[in-house]
This record gives structure tokens, sequence and C-alpha cells, in this order.
């Protein structure tokens, strides 16, 4: 049943409720389709095809209006069969009008942040594979932070990619049969459909632990723990940005296949942000995104005190530090908080932000973290040096060394004469074996002519 037949059926038994019964003529009725009012004795009603209508598109703005439902109640109280004939010839002859067949009707806005999203996505996803290759590449700058780094890179590469063919399975309606005019779901894929949205879900909740992670360590870097001479161990790390993600998105999947299951025509969890138990992963990654501004808070007030014990508290370089602290924003996923708050009916405003802060993290952490990080530069540069770059210079042009030639030709060098030597002497010949070639074809020519 589609949502507006079921609008239909609801305000069908509404009104039976609140109209009485009319001995006069014919009572509130429902066809399966469309709710009727009351009618008088023999009086004809019309009603809108039961469609959405995509009025947006050129010449479909009058189609609505100029096709209609019929239904006539007879002289005997007694409603006749309803006239759908008129929005049969709707559906063969304007099908692009109507929302149906897996087609929507054209929507500016959700449109914009479709195109957005996976175009940030896209790019987030190109530029952190660079950096990763960047982060690996380098053995002189290998470090914790930089295993850290290379962690968060990589479920950020995931998240975006999963996100990414998510985004067009659910805009190609690839689990939907489209051959009917309400599509109906291929269950015989569902469960591709279900590992598709819960790598979905994990990769954002493994993300979001690794920038706790990230957060953790950045802080420990500012307090006592960093006279620690030995760090964690690198499996801890591990099992928190990897593991613990596993066992929340695991616990979240138990719970919510049961609740979907007591759902009538629940086809791929969907709609899966809803219920309390949303609570498993929106508690999960609230909790950490809270504790990385509590941890930014904490770097900045250290920051700000180690400038006042050193005397050089003036507004200007608290405030530049202050500054530069911000830049840990988008590391650790700070500017997510403020999404976990949705409207019920979100603004076009709140859409497009939304949609923008959440697919352009992976673009800042690649370009503030890896492009414009110092370290990286400069490995860079040292590996850029040793490349030879001989073959891009321009080259010595050869010079053709002249001979000199003493005015005495009968001079000689160590018994040889200096004619043979410079090699005069051969030209000299050459000269005179090419002047007798010349004598030897003017004869040739001329006995031609004379013959």
């Amino acid at each position: 049943m589609t949502s507006i037949i079921r609008t239909e059926y609801a305000a069908c038994e509404a009104l039976k409720q609140n109209t009485s019964y009319n001995s006069g003529g014919c009572a509130v009725d429902f066809d399966k389709s469309l709710c009727w009012a009351s009618a008088r004795l023999g009086q004809q009603m019309t009603r809108d095809c039961p469609f959405k209508y995509c009025t947006s598109i050129p010449g479909c703005e009058d189609i609505k209006d100029k096709y209609m439902v019929s239904r006539n109640c007879n002289n005997m109280g007694v409603w006749q069969d309803s006239n759908y004939s008129m929005c049969i010839k709707v559906v063969e002859e304007y099908a692009q009008c109507l929302q149906g067949f897996c087609r929507v009707c054209p929507e500016f806005l959700r449109d914009l942040v479709i195109s957005v999203s996976l175009t940030l996505s896209i790019v987030s996803v190109i530029l952190l594979v660079a950096a990763i290759i960047l982060f690996s590449v380098f053995d002189s700058i290998q470090c914790r932070r930089l295993s850290i780094h290379k962690n968060l890179a990589t479920a950020f590469v995931f998240r975006f990619a999963v996100l990414a063919i998510w985004t067009i399975v659910q805009s190609t309606n690839l689990f939907q049969d489209c051959t009917r005019f309400h599509p109906q779901p291929l269950w015989d894929l569902e469960w591709i459909c279900k590992a598709i949205l819960w790598f979905v879900i994990y990769f954002q909740v493994a993300s979001v632990m690794w920038m706790l992670i990230e957060g953790a360590f950045l802080y420990s870097r500012f307090t006592v723990f960093a006279m620690r001479h030995s760090d964690a161990p690198w499996s801890l790390y591990l099992a928190c940005g990897w593991g613990v993600p596993f066992v929340v998105v695991t616990a979240w999947t138990i719970v919510h296949q049961y609740k979907s299951s007591q759902l009538p025509n629940s086809f791929c969890w969907v709609p899966y942000a809803q219920g309390n138990h949303l609570w498993i992963l929106a508690g999960t990654m609230g909790s950490a995104l809270i504790m990385n501004l509590i941890f930014l808070l904490m770097i900045v007030v250290i920051l700000v005190q180690k400038l006042r014990t050193e005397n050089s508290a003036e507004s200007k370089k608290i405030w530049r530090t202050i500054k530069a602290t911000l830049l840990l924003v988008p590391l650790l996923g700070i500017s997510n908080i403020p999404l976990f708050y949705e409207p019920e009916h979100p603004s076009s405003v709140y859409m497009l932000g939304s949609a923008i802060l959440q697919h352009s993290q992976g673009i800042f952490i690649a370009v503030l973290y890896c492009f414009l990080n110092s370290e990286i530069q400069g490995a860079l540069k040292r590996q850029l040096s040793k490349v030879p770059f001989e073959f891009f210079k321009s080259r010595n042009r050869f010079e053709t060394e002249r001979t000199y030639v003493p005015e005495n030709r009968n001079a000689t060098k160590n018994g040889v004469p200096m004619e043979e030597l410079n090699g005069t002497k051969k030209i000299e010949s050459e000269n005179t074996e090419s002047q007798d070639q010349v004598n030897t074809d003017k004869q040739i020519y001329s006995v031609t002519t004379k013959s």
C-alpha cells in the first residue's frame, strides 16, 4: 500500500466516524484507491488520480486538472464503479509527469545535496589515498603519531568509498523492481543491501573512534604522560580503533534486525535511523566527540598557561595560539557535534551544510595534516633532490676546432710536413681531382653537342 492510498484510507475512516449516515444518498466509501465523501442521489463526484505529479517538468503543469477519476451515486443510493480510464491514459501517455516506475520528481535541493555529497566523497577518497601513500613511503618520518594518522585516513577512505556506493545504489534503485508502477523490493538481494549498509555504519563509527584516539594521543603529548619512555602497545590502539566499532555495530545490528523483523515490508533495515536502539550508535560516537572537545579545551588551557609562565602572555600570541589549535577541529571531528541534532523538518541550509561538513572532512585531514605537513614536505624535497635532472639541463654546444695553417706550407713538425699534418695536401689533391672531372665533363658535353 502506497503512502497516497494509506492517506486516503485513513481519511475515509475519519470521515465515517464523523459523518452520520445519509439515507438520501451514498455514504462515505473507500474504493481501494480513493476515498469518496457522501453524495446526493444522482450526483457525479470527481477526484484527482492517485498519483504524485511532477509539475516542475515542462508540459506537466496542467495534467493533474485535465485527467480525473469520476464516480456516480445512482438513484438507489449505491455507488457505481469508479472510472479510472483517464488515469490509465495518463500512465500511458504522460508517464514522465508521474512519480512511478522508480522515477522520482526532480527536486533541486535533493539533487544538489546528493551531487555535493557524492562529489566531496570521491574527492576525499582520492586525496586521502594520496595522503596514505605519502605517509607510508618515507621511512625517515615513521612514528606512532604517523601510524595513527594512517589508520584515521584509512577509516575515512573506506567510509567515503562505501558511502558513495550506498548513495549510487539508493539513487539508481538497484535493489528495486522498476517494471511495476509501484516498485517492489528484490528480496533475493536484500543481504547485499544490508551488507553495504552495515559497512557504511561500521566505518562511520570507526572513523570517529580513530578521531578519539587522535585526541587522546595529542593530549598525552601535552601532559605528564609525555614523560613516559614507552607508549601503550599498538595492539591496544588497533583494538580501540577497529575492534570497539565492530562490537558496537554488531550489537546495534542484532537489536535492529529484531525490531525490523516485526515491521511489515521492512526491506534492508530501512529506515535505520529510528528507534531507541539508535543510541547504541549515537551514544558511542557522541561520547567520543565530546571527549575530543574536552581534550581540545584542555590543550588550549595548557598552551595559555605555558605562555603566561614564560612571561609572553600578550593577547596577540595567545590568540594566535588558539587559532592554531582550532585547526585540530576537523582532525578531532568536533565539527560533527551539531549534526547530532536533526530537526524534524530540516531546512535547506541545514541539509546542504550537513552534507558539506560530513563529506569534506577527509579533504581537510588530507590537506592540513599531510600536504601542508612540514615533515612530509621536507621528506618529499629530500627525495626529489636525489632524482637526477641532468637530462633537463642545457647541453654544451659542439664547436669545430679550427686548424691553423701557416703561410709556409713547407714547415714541418716532428719531421712531418705541416700540410700533411693538417690535411691540406689531401684537400688540394681532392680539388685537383674535382677540376679534372669538370674538364672531362666539358669534353663529353662538347662531343655530344657536335654530334
